[in-house]
């Protein structure tokens, strides 16, 4: 018998950690699966002519927000071909209700519940043998024309689950890997999956640092903590964090997701002599409106976790990305508002504006009514609106979101956006009002390349009271240097021609070839002038922005590995 298990992932940079994870532990356990992947930008043709031309017995789908719809019409579409092939859904989209979800599905034989690696052996076991499916757990499947429910699978002790990777990486060299050192979190969100399952499990850590070894000695670019709350236990964490410094090869980011004000003083000391770019924490604010907080049960306090974070960020050495849920119980526009100015704050690389999806099997999900919260019966059960936020609440939010992804998180537009942010009366008022000139003069509805968004948000500045034009402009001319040597200027930039003289002399110079050309002595100086780019200013654009005649060289084989950004020398000429 043939089983395969499919993974359909929202990107092709993404993998899938779970199919994986069982098949492994399927193969140890002399269980057969293969493994297919795909993303959801793929054809649906494709995909299952992909699937079908395997000539697979069982196929089992992991089902996710982002991929169920397109699993549904999978799933009929296979069954009208091989009406003998066996069926199966598994993952968290489909492991809740599971008894109503099968009786709604005519073409689905089974579905797994919770964690895959047992349960999804041993029914391929059992289907393989001929075997009855009375002792297995975590399955709903159907006997004699009813559904019947088995109990559900005991949590898995992490060390008998074998590394992923332990073959290689296969094919994976250009992806995000993802790995876990432990399942559960100790924290009860009702928004949240996670909060479920009682308690938290660890890998033990012998195990964790020679899978973490082999990350390192393949110099992989990143890998991507799944653990929900990684700095759980603090020994856990630091044993982690010591071995990768300790090791680090200078190439490899890793991502955690972690709770900021767990965060001790001994764990910001260690975290100021880390390598720039080794750690990313993905840290889940959600909201600083306490009512709010209190009715979620976040249980997190924002005036420790700020603390926290301001002082990982002194070293400038730590990735920050701080999260924000918009549609959460008791929190309406102005006070997400204000949330969102106590977030922004902190100045954090990247805010993440996300809204409330009401995820079967959450504690929000049987409470919706008593909130009054309205959401898309269909994945992925985003809020539409709540008691205190309206549908046009939220769609203005949303409006926001997409110019905070563009203009802030982007890193593109740093000088520029954060000036433009000091001229508003709040961070938030500058999105505001930037949401409501784009919608006002239609930018919403048409696609804008690069140097087009760099000129729409000059345009919003000039209609800014408080904003220097000329200021603003040469600040969004600098970000633009900072990222690439310019090929095209937006059309608020005027070409001065006076200057190449200067600029020639630059390049040619023996002193500037020997201090602040080293790296560019092989080459000849309209060579180097082709590489490096020398921009003059009348303002000190990259720091205070006086007003001063300023010259800045920026040397793109030197980036800036936090940002990306191009080294940037003063020079006097």
């Amino acid at each position: 018998m043939k089983a395969l298990f499919v993974g359909i992932n929202a990107k092709f940079i993404h993998s899938n950690l779970a199919i994986r994870s069982i098949q492994k532990f399927a193969e140890h356990q002399g269980v057969t699966i293969d493994t297919s992947e795909y993303t959801i930008n793929q054809s649906i043709d494709f995909i299952f002519d992909s699937i079908v031309n395997q000539s697979p017995d069982l196929i089992g789908f992991s089902c996710y927000l982002w991929n169920i719809e397109l699993i549904m019409k999978l799933v009929v579409m296979v069954k009208q071909v091989r009406p003998n092939c066996v069926l199966v859904l598994g993952g968290p989209e489909v492991s809740y209700d599971t008894k109503a979800l099968l009786e709604s599905l005519d073409e689905v034989d089974y579905i797994i519940s919770g964690e895959g690696e047992v349960s999804g052996t041993n029914l391929v076991r059992h289907i393989r043998d001929r075997l009855p499916l009375d002792s297995l757990t975590g399955l709903t499947y159907r006997s004699q024309g009813l559904v019947k429910v088995t109990p559900p699978t005991p949590p898995l002790d992490l060390s008998l689950v074998p590394f992923v990777y332990e073959e290689g990486l296969r094919g994976l060299e250009h992806r995000i890997l993802y790995y876990e050192t432990s399942r559960g979190c100790p924290y009860t969100c009702q928004y949240c999956l996670s909060s479920i399952e009682k308690g938290v499990r660890f890998r033990p850590l012998d195990m964790v640092k020679k899978e973490l070894q082999f990350f390192l000695d393949q110099q992989v670019t990143q890998i991507k903590f799944v653990d929900r709350t990684f700095n759980a236990k603090l020994s856990h964490t630091l044993a982690i964090w010591h071995y990768l410094h300790e090791h680090d090869n200078g190439v490899t980011n890793f991502h955690f997701e972690i709770t900021a004000d767990l965060m001790q003083e001994e764990t910001l000391e260690f975290l100021a002599g880390v390598r720039p770019g080794l750690f990313q924490f993905e840290v889940g604010v959600q909201s600083t409106h306490e009512p709010t907080i209190l009715t979620v049960e976040r249980k997190v306090e924002f005036k420790k976790l700020k603390a926290r974070v301001l002082k990982a960020m002194e070293g400038e050495n730590i990735h920050m990305h701080l999260d924000l849920i918009a549609g959460l119980p008791k929190e309406d526009y102005p006070t997400f508002a204000k949330s969102f100015n106590d977030v922004m704050a902190i100045r954090p690389e990247q805010l993440q504006l996300g809204f409330l999806k009401v995820l079967k099997g959450s504690r929000i999900y049987y409470l919706q009514k008593e909130y009054g919260i309205v959401y898309r019966q269909f994945a992925p059960y985003e809020v539409l609106s709540t008691k205190e936020m309206t549908y046009e609440d939220l769609r203005r939010l949303k409006d926001i979101e997409e110019l905070l992804e563009t203009y802030y998180n982007s890193n593109q537009f740093t000088t520029s956006i954060r000036y433009l942010m000091s001229c508003h009366d709040s961070d938030f008022h500058c999105f505001e009002g930037m949401s409501d000139y784009w919608r006002d003069n239609g930018y919403y509805l048409l696609p804008h390349n690069k140097i087009r968004l760099y000129e729409l948000l000059y345009a919003y500045g000039t209609t800014c009271d408080k904003v220097d034009q000329a200021l603003l402009g040469q600040r969004l001319k600098h970000d633009l240097c900072t990222r690439e040597k310019p090929k095209k200027w937006p059309k608020f930039i005027q070409e001065e021609d006076t200057f190449k003289e200067v600029i020639r002399s630059f390049y040619q110079s023996e002193t500037n070839r020997d201090h602040i050309l080293k790296s560019y002595k092989a080459y000849t100086s309209k060579q180097c002038s082709r590489m490096a780019h020398l921009e003059r200013y009348t303002y000190n654009v990259a720091a205070t922005g006086e007003e001063k005649v300023t010259w800045l060289f920026y040397d793109y084989k030197k980036k800036n590995i936090m940002t990306g950004h191009a080294s940037v020398t003063e020079v006097d000429l």
